[in-house]
């Protein structure tokens, strides 16, 4: 099977032929969503450039001496360790212990005048900012080549969930399809590397399938994953009464075969005579085990994904406990971690990318990827071990994804919550106790925590069909 494609791309990346020749691709007259960005661009441009926006990204990032400027983070920049006997640790009993890194000891307190709380709040700001960057400067460039570039045509739009969610150009899974047909999929690969082996550990981050598209997420799963696909869903396909994601999957026996073909009909009833000669287009998928693990909250799924006379195994974990804009409570909080383990173990190989959709792909799965990486990155110590008291792995985390694809950890109640999860852990590692979670002084919760939490960005635009 081929593998996900480099999530890296420079600015004279080989794949830039692949998306000048493509039938997805429209470089003059941006239409529908792209006039959004347009927007972006024009109130951009009364304070920057576009060479400015190049400049300013590896400027902003070197004042705080980051891993890496942000045209290197993605391809393995990362900040240098230090032997725990230095200044990350203490000596107690003659012991040496490693201690809390610096960018995980920020509070978080309701009170807005504290340092650190506006401090996280900047750095998310910050994030934003450079995001607003990377699309004014693929606009203005108008080079489908641009690092930053985005697609223009009518059946992106078709095929995308949301108006305002794109994959980069040069950063995006390539369908398999008949030469002349759009490859198009709101999908990007997405490669963060282990500090400690050197190793690149994949995902594939996508939005929730659509109605009328579940042929092309099969398509893209049976190519880009090992023998035994892992795919992680973490939305509810309904939820508030709206449609997150569309039904891409047997739920029980009593269906146990879902057909899919890039016929747009009942995908539980089978349509033989709509096959197409392009088998890779066309296939099933077959329920064999079902199971609630408890210890992840999520539903398990083991199927059989048949395309023309191959198959292989795909292990589906639904998670129960995550809304939409927001951060997993309670049990959840626990649970959310015991997946990113149990799913790492079933896809067996960094090599093998787990696929993670929510709804648009980007808070919760970016949030789900950045979690499974920054814990890695504990358990090899190296988040113990970072450079200097002013590097923030986080931030270098979220920063590395949103380079692969745009708006990853959506908002500030997620970002936060990565803090909070690595703390807590970090803690447990180290043998410490009392904490359980940072968001907020346990003794001095008030109404306004509670509102300080919730979501300060508004929602996503959806496409109607």
């Amino acid at each position: 099977m081929h593998k996900a494609q480099s999530s890296a791309p420079s600015e004279t990346s080989s794949l830039s032929g692949s998306v000048r020749s493509s039938p997805c691709f429209k470089p003059k007259g941006v239409q529908g969503s792209v006039r959004r960005f347009m927007k972006q661009a024009r109130s951009f441009r009364r304070i920057a450039t576009a060479k400015m926006s190049e400049v300013r990204l590896s400027q902003t990032l070197g004042k705080r001496q980051r891993s890496a400027d942000s045209r290197s983070s993605v391809n393995g920049g990362s900040v240098a360790a230090l032997d725990v006997s230095s200044r990350e640790s203490s000596v107690e009993g003659g012991v040496v212990t490693a201690t809390v890194p610096p960018f995980l000891t920020q509070s978080y307190s309701a009170d807005k005048s504290l340092e650190n709380r506006t401090e996280l709040r900047s750095k998310f700001e910050e994030l934003e900012w450079l995001q607003r960057s990377r699309i004014s400067a693929g606009l203005l460039a108008g080079d489908p080549s641009h690092k930053w570039a985005l697609e223009s045509n009518p059946v992106i739009r078709e095929r995308s969930r949301y108006a305002n969610v794109q994959a980069w150009a040069n950063s995006r899974i390539h369908l398999k399809v008949p030469p002349g047909e759009c490859d198009f999929i709101n999908a990007s690969p997405i490669e963060l590397k282990d500090t400690k082996t050197q190793e690149a550990v994949r995902y594939i981050a996508t939005q929730g399938p659509k109605n009328g598209h579940l042929s092309h997420f099969w398509n893209m799963i049976f190519h880009e994953s090992g023998e035994v696909a892992v795919v992680v869903m973490l939305t509810q396909t309904f939820e508030s009464g709206r449609e997150k994601c569309a039904q891409y999957f047997p739920l029980n026996m009593e269906v146990p075969t879902f057909q899919f073909s890039p016929v747009d009909s009942d995908p539980f009833i089978d349509h033989k005579e709509d096959e197409s000669v392009f088998t890779d287009l066309s296939g099933s998928i077959t329920l064999l085990e079902y199971s609630y693990d408890e210890s992840c909250c999520s539903e398990v799924r083991k199927l059989k994904l048949d395309v023309g006379s191959e198959s292989k195994t795909v292990w589906h974990y639904l998670f129960a406990g995550w809304s939409d804009y927001a951060k997993p409570e309670g049990q959840y909080r626990d649970a959310l971690i015991k997946l990113t383990k149990v799913t790492a173990e079933k896809a067996a190989s960094c090599d093998n990318p787990r696929i993670v959709h929510c709804s648009a792909g980007v808070g919760r799965t970016g949030t789900f990827i950045a979690l499974d990486h920054l814990l890695r990155e504990l358990k090899n110590g190296h988040l113990l071990n970072v450079a200097n008291d002013t590097a923030d792995t986080v931030f270098d985390t979220v920063n590395q994804l949103r380079e692969q694809r745009m708006m990853m950890v959506y908002n500030d109640v997620q970002y936060q919550f990565i803090y909070d999860v690595l703390k807590e852990q970090t803690y447990a590692v180290l043998g410490k106790k009392g904490v359980t979670d940072t968001s907020t002084d346990a003794n001095d919760a008030t109404d306004e925590d509670t509102l300080a939490e919730t979501n300060t960005k508004g929602e996503l635009e959806p496409i109607i069909d």
